[in-house]
């Protein structure tokens, strides 16, 4: 029998290019562009696996359908694709999601054989976390959870008064806490440039530029 995947895209080209590479492999697809329709399609399509976009426009994202999806069809492998280079740029980490749930970056997958091979990989039960990956390439990876928030709220536009007071903390804390930023950056205040505009590339640069909220 052909093992059957679901693709959850709200974008219809994209979308469109995965069916295609997937079909051209041998699997049964079908798509949806909603956490609402996706749970509709699986309900009667029962998939064997699921790639699912992180970002699914209003309503319910990616990570929130892929738990769903967790605790009521435990048999369904899962596999979130996405454009951002670093989760924590959405808020997440990549103990957000379920714990058998693939991710792989959509700039990643640079043919359709790749593209395959992380399914099959997911179907295997063969996850492979983007950890080691943001390790060895993504120089944000060595950020704290509390370094990165500061630096993500940096990149947003956010004065350093206005992000300790989003936080709750003091002036002098963000200081410091940016400070220990551009330590951990490599960043030196002897290059000729400001360390805060450097610290935002390379944010950008590494995990997307983030919405202001």
């Amino acid at each position: 029998m052909q093992r059957r995947i679901l693709v959850v895209e709200d974008d219809g080209f994209t979308s469109g290019l995965i069916c295609a590479a997937l079909q051209s492999a041998g699997f049964d697809v079908r798509a949806a562009s909603t956490a609402v329709q996706a749970r509709r399609e699986v309900a009667s399509f029962d998939p064997d696996a699921a790639v699912i976009d992180l970002d699914l426009g209003a309503g319910a994202n990616g990570v929130d359908l892929a738990h769903v999806l967790h605790h009521q069809h435990p048999g369904t492998a899962l596999l979130v694709l996405t454009k951002l280079p670093d989760l924590r740029a959405a808020g997440y980490t990549v103990s957000d999601l379920p714990p058998t749930c693939g991710y792989l970056r959509k700039e990643a997958v640079t043919d359709a054989q790749q593209l395959v091979a992380s399914v099959e990989r997911a179907l295997a039960d063969q996850v492979e976390r983007m950890s080691r990956e943001l390790e060895q390439e993504n120089p944000l990876a060595q950020l704290t959870q509390t370094q990165f928030a500061v630096l993500r709220l940096v990149a947003q536009g956010y004065t350093t008064p206005t992000i300790a007071e989003m936080r709750g903390t003091t002036t002098s804390a963000v200081e410091k806490v940016l400070g220990s930023i551009y330590e951990a950056l490599n960043i030196s205040k002897d290059e000729g440039i400001s360390p805060r505009s450097e610290a935002m590339r390379i944010f950008v640069q590494y995990a997307g530029l983030p919405p202001r909220t």
